[in-house]
C-alpha cells in the first residue's frame, strides 16, 4: 500500500511546488509601488493570519507594496518585510519636486535627523514626494531609493516644454546616470515636459514615460513672437494631420473637470485660454488642467474688448492674469487670446506673447447645442485648424466626445496651440 501511495505523494509534492513557485515568480514580476497605510496593520510572515507576526505598520506610514492576491499585499519598509491585508493600504499620487538645498539633501530611514542615513540626493534632482510626516519631513522616492528628507530642502519644479533632438530617440533612465536602469526610449521630435537638469541629465515626462535623459538630447521649442495667428502650420505631405482644440473663458469648477476627463479618456492635449478672475477663484482647477499636461493661455482678467482700452489698461488686463496663472501653477502663460478676437497694432505693442485666434468657430456660446458643435467642426476643419470652444457651458462638455471621435476617425492628431505652430 505504501509503495503504491509513494509515487502519488511525490507527484503531488512536485505539483504543489510548481504552483507555489509559479505564484511566487509571477508575484515577483509585478512592479512594486509606494502606498500609504490607512490604519494600523499587522505584518505577517506569509499571506495568512495564521502565520508568524513580523511586526506592525502604523497609520500614515509609507511602504513599498507588491500585490499578492486580492486579500493580501507584500510590503517592505527599511526594516520590515511581510504581508498585510490589502484593505489597509491606499495608492498615493506623488508630486514632483526639486531638491533646492545647495549641496543636496540627506535621505533618512525615518522622519528624524537621528535616524539612519541611507543616501544623498543631489541639488536639482527631481524626486517623487508622496506625503509629509510631522516635524517637517517628506517621504520621497528617487529611482528605487525611498526615505525621508527635510521638506524645507525641496521646492516646486518650474516646468518647461522641450523637444527631443536625437535621431534614434533619447534613452530614458530611472536615475541620472548612464548606469541607471533603462526604462525606455522617447522618440525623436517628441515634445516633453522638462522639470530640471543636473550633471548633464534632464528629468522629463512624455505621456506615461518619465525619467532622465541626456540634456544634450533636448532642444528648445521655437520661440514665438507677438504676431496674430488664426491657424497652425500644416504638416508635410504624408504626415499625420493636426488640429488644436482650444477652450475659452474658464476655468469653471463644474464643466472644466468634465472636459479634462474626456480629454484624458482619448489621450488628447488642448489649450485653455483662461480669464484671470476665474483663475483667481478656482486655482485648484487651474492646477488640475496644468498637471494633466494641457497648455494654459492668457484671456485677460475681465474679458473686455481690448481695442476699446488704453495701452496701460491692456497691459493691466494681461499682466494681472499672467500673475494669477503663475500663482496657481508656478508658470507664466506663453500664448494669449484677445476676447472677441479683437486686436490691433496698439494692443500688439504691449504683447510679448503670440495672439491666437481661430479658424473654426463652433459657436457653442451661442446655440448651446451639443450636436451643432460637431456640425460646425465637420463643415470647416482642415489640417492646421484651431478650433474654438468654451469650457463654461455644459453643452460643450456634452458634445466634446463626439468631436474628438470624429477628428480621430478622420486621421487628425489633436495637439496644443504651441505644438501646432511649430
Amino acid at each position: 500500500m505504501m509503495k503504491r501511495f509513494l509515487p502519488f505523494a511525490i507527484f503531488m509534492t512536485f505539483l504543489l511546488s510548481v504552483v507555489v513557485v509559479g505564484h511566487a515568480s509571477a508575484n515577483a514580476e509585478r512592479p512594486s509601488v509606494i502606498q500609504q497605510v490607512t490604519k494600523d496593520a499587522t505584518v505577517y510572515g506569509e499571506a495568512s493570519m495564521e502565520s508568524a507576526t513580523m511586526g506592525h505598520v502604523t497609520q500614515g506610514s509609507f511602504v513599498k507594496a507588491t500585490p499578492f492576491n486580492e486579500q493580501w499585499t507584500h510590503i517592505q519598509t527599511q526594516q520590515l518585510e511581510g504581508y498585510v491585508a490589502t484593505t489597509t493600504l491606499t495608492t498615493v499620487r506623488p508630486d514632483k519636486l526639486i531638491v533646492a538645498k545647495k549641496g543636496g539633501t540627506t535621505l533618512f530611514t525615518y522622519p528624524s535627523p537621528s535616524a539612519q542615513k541611507t543616501g544623498q540626493l543631489y541639488e536639482n534632482s527631481t524626486i517623487n514626494v508622496y506625503g509629509t510626516a510631522p516635524g517637517g519631513w517628506s517621504f520621497v522616492q528617487y529611482g528605487h531609493e525611498t526615505g525621508y528628507v527635510a521638506t524645507n530642502t525641496l521646492k516646486k519644479a518650474t516646468i518647461t516644454k522641450k523637444r527631443v533632438n536625437a535621431v534614434n530617440g533619447a534613452v530614458l533612465h530611472v536615475t541620472a546616470s548612464p548606469s541607471g536602469e533603462v526604462i525606455g526610449t522617447i522618440a525623436n521630435q517628441t515634445i516633453v515636459q522638462h522639470y530640471a537638469t543636473f550633471a548633464g541629465w534632464a528629468y522629463v515626462e512624455a505621456d506615461e514615460q518619465q525619467g532622465y535623459i541626456k540634456a544634450s538630447e533636448m532642444a528648445d521649442l521655437k520661440i514665438l513672437d507677438n504676431k496674430v495667428y488664426n491657424k497652425g502650420v500644416t504638416v508635410a505631405k504624408g504626415a499625420k494631420k493636426r488640429v488644436a482644440l482650444t477652450f475659452d473663458d474658464g476655468p469653471d469648477v463644474k464643466v472644466t473637470p468634465q472636459i479634462l476627463a474626456i480629454l484624458k479618456k482619448y489621450d488628447v492635449k488642448a489649450t485653455f485660454f483662461m480669464v484671470g478672475k476665474n483663475v483667481s477663484r478656482n486655482p485648484a482647477t487651474v492646477e488640475k488642467v496644468y498637471e494633466s499636461g494641457h497648455e494654459i493661455g492668457n484671456h485677460t482678467w475681465n474679458h473686455p474688448k481690448l481695442t476699446t482700452l488704453t495701452k496701460v489698461n491692456v497691459k493691466q488686463e494681461v499682466d494681472r492674469t499672467s500673475n494669477a496663472i503663475y500663482a496657481a501653477i508656478g508658470q507664466y502663460p506663453t500664448v494669449f487670446r484677445p476676447p472677441y478676437g479683437a486686436t490691433s497694432e496698439q494692443v500688439r505693442t504691449v504683447m510679448t506673447m503670440p495672439s491666437i485666434l481661430w479658424s473654426v468657430d463652433t459657436l457653442d456660446w451661442k446655440h448651446r447645442n451639443a450636436d451643432k458643435i460637431l456640425a460646425y467642426v465637420k463643415a470647416s476643419v482642415k489640417d492646421g485648424s484651431i478650433i474654438l470652444m468654451h469650457d463654461i457651458h455644459q453643452s460643450t462638455a456634452n458634445g466634446l466626445e463626439n468631436v474628438i471621435l470624429y477628428l480621430q476617425q478622420q486621421g487628425y492628431e489633436l495637439v496644443t496651440v504651441s505644438e501646432i505652430l511649430q
